[in-house]
């Protein structure tokens, strides 16, 4: 098991203000409110003690002093009734801004989350040491708010402790200092069991652990991933996997947690005996009439409220020490930067379609040291259709990846109308560029006509064109046999939605490419689970549809490719052969013998 590397106090500080800085964002009424009434109401019972014994000495005066009445108390009384109708409107404020943090902080936080996974991008994400530290900080980035709630608890007890501490010390120093000696042994034990604590969770094993089994929790628990797996038999490996991690994960942390409860015990009999050391001296005092029974009084609540006050600082303290330790993991994963980082000339939206121009570029994915491709070169006209065809594994899909910079070459460049592509925001990039995944995104929450709209989901939606392109997509007329039609939810796990096939959900995608209506258009195996009549519609669309366009088809399917400008055929990351459907045919190569192939079979 590896160890973490101790905190600095600068880190303590650096992520304390960046927790505190969050929660200011999220809600200053709440950062405030939190304050003001976690202090007072750990200050109401030392309060309510000093009123209390001004009461009681009072009222033995009084009970001394012939024809007295009670008209002298009755400010006290007043006093401890203000004190009292505070404690209840903070009571009940710090209650009511608790639960509201609650609600608010798991949207607030989970928007941060995914909108730094989002900056970071594919290629960042897919890193190892990425992929773990988002593992832990979607465990533990709700700590953030635990990182306040924690700071807060801290000054209170200060505050709290040093008042109690001056009234201890004054009557009785060696109290107050046996006190302090065992808090710290409190301190150095919990301190002590945290970190281990903390090491077990977050050491590189147990964290990839629980990240595989935390996947196979959502294999077993998806719908979509049960009939697979109910079919192959596969349900009881999964589970055992599962329960075994599981087993020897929380065996480790049992074994901690009771060496912890053990020593604990200890220190807590310790603290036991001083505050009752502490009460028999100021029992001795009040019986040698050195203190009133009053004085009596406070002085039992100011050890009882030191001890607590001092315990609870020193739990804080510990807890602090945790939190921070888990939440600089957080920390670090919010200041990380992207591997493609974003680039300095803007592009507004051509009017024209762009020239691609492909330079010597040689790239490996982060894990593997395989290169995909070494010095490859290819040039796009403005305006070009080109098609890609090979067999799997040939670099088809990673070429598109590159020309979207979800991946960055290590050597060579892309040229965009002659500018490096890796100069281009990525954001005007995106403005000019429409791509169609194999694995395409489906949104289930939402309505045929929002999956539609989210090709260009920026501007305002455009119903007719949205049925326009849901036509060009053969989609228009599955659509309209749906009871709400275009209003559809596209998920049966949401109320009045549907399940729609694959082929519908890929058309419904397709239709959406349209919609996106972008310079450059990039179709990635964009029909594989569409029947071969309506691909050929679909294609005949496409090619008149996008005719002032830069077009790059990536298909196995060779039916689909033949009324491209230009064909390459690509194997192991290089272009084996290049031409159009009559030239490669003529040349009676790999293409052709693929295609024919392929023509056979649809015999």
């Amino acid at each position: 098991m590896s160890k973490k590397k101790p905190l600095s106090f600068k880190d303590y500080i650096e992520i304390s203000i960046w927790s505190l800085k969050i929660n200011w964002r999220m809600s200053p009424f709440i950062t405030v409110t939190t304050f003001v009434t976690t202090i007072y109401r750990n200050l109401t019972n030392l309060i309510n003690i000093y009123i209390v014994a001004r009461i009681i000495d009072s009222l033995i005066s009084l009970m001394d002093t012939p024809n007295a009445n009670l008209q002298g108390i009755l400010p006290l009384v007043a006093l401890l009734g203000v004190v009292q109708l505070v404690s209840i409107i903070t009571t009940n404020l710090d209650s009511y801004v608790n639960r509201y943090r609650r609600r608010l902080s798991q949207s607030y936080l989970s928007q941060l989350e995914y909108e730094k996974i989002a900056e970071l991008g594919v290629q960042t994400n897919q890193l190892p040491e990425v992929a773990n530290k988002r593992q832990i900080t979607h465990d533990w980035i709700f700590g953030i708010t635990d990182v306040n709630q924690n700071i807060v608890r801290i000054v209170a007890a200060f505050v709290q402790s040093i008042v109690s501490a001056l009234i201890v010390f004054s009557f009785s120093p060696w109290i107050g200092g046996a006190i302090i000696f065992i808090a710290m042994i409190s301190y150095l034990q919990s301190r002590y069991y945290f970190r281990k604590d903390f090491e077990w969770q977050t050491s590189d094993n147990n964290t990839q652990g629980r990240r595989k089994s935390w996947w196979v929790q959502g294999t077993l628990s998806d719908p979509e991933s049960m009939d697979e797996v109910s079919l192959v038999g596969g349900y009881k490996y999964l589970d055992s996997k599962f329960k075994s991690f599981f087993s020897y994960y929380n065996e480790g942390y049992k074994k901690i947690l009771k060496a912890d409860t053990i020593t604990n015990f200890g220190v807590d009999f310790l603290n036991l005996f001083v505050v009752l050391a502490g009460s028999i001296q100021v029992f001795i005092m009040a019986f040698n009439k050195l203190i009133s029974i009053g004085q009596t009084t406070f002085y039992v609540g100011a050890i009882n409220n030191f001890y607590g006050g001092i315990g609870w600082l020193s739990a804080e303290l510990v807890m602090f020490a945790d939190l921070v330790m888990k939440e600089k993991e957080v920390y670090e994963f919010f200041k990380m930067k992207p591997v493609v980082q974003d680039g300095h000339i803007r592009m507004e939206r051509l009017i024209n379609p762009p020239s691609i121009e492909i330079k010597n570029i040689s790239f490996h994915y982060p894990n593997s040291k395989r290169n995909i491709f070494e010095k490859f070169s290819l040039k796009v006209d403005a305006g070009e259709k080109i098609a890609i065809v090979g067999e799997n594994g040939a670099g088809k899909s990673t070429l598109v990846k590159l020309l979207c910079r979800i991946y960055d070459p290590q050597e060579g460049e892309i040229l965009i109308n002659g500018i490096n592509l890796k100069d281009l925001t990525l954001n005007d990039w995106y403005k000019n560029v429409g791509v169609l995944f194999q694995d395409f995104n489906f949104y289930g929450s939402l309505t045929v006509e929002e999956n539609i709209y989210m090709g260009k989901s920026i501007k305002a939606i455009d119903r007719d064109r949205v049925v326009e392109c849901a036509k060009n997509a053969d989609a228009h007329d599955f659509i309209f046999k749906y009871k709400k039609k275009y209003q559809t939810v596209m998920s049966e796990r949401f109320k009045g939605g549907i399940k729609p096939s694959k082929g519908q959900q890929q058309k419904i995608a397709i239709a959406r490419f349209f919609y996106r209506d972008a310079p450059f258009a990039i179709f990635d195996e964009p029909t594989s689970a569409i029947d071969a009549d309506a691909e050929y519609r679909i294609f005949n669309r496409i090619y008149n549809f996008f005719d002032n366009k830069t077009v790059m088809i990536v298909s196995h399917r060779f039916s689909t490719v033949r009324n491209a400008d230009r064909i390459l055929v690509i194997k192991d990351g290089k272009i084996i052969e290049e031409g159009t459907h009559q030239e490669l045919m003529k040349k009676n190569k790999v293409y052709a013998d693929n295609f024919r192939k392929q023509a056979e079979g649809y015999n």
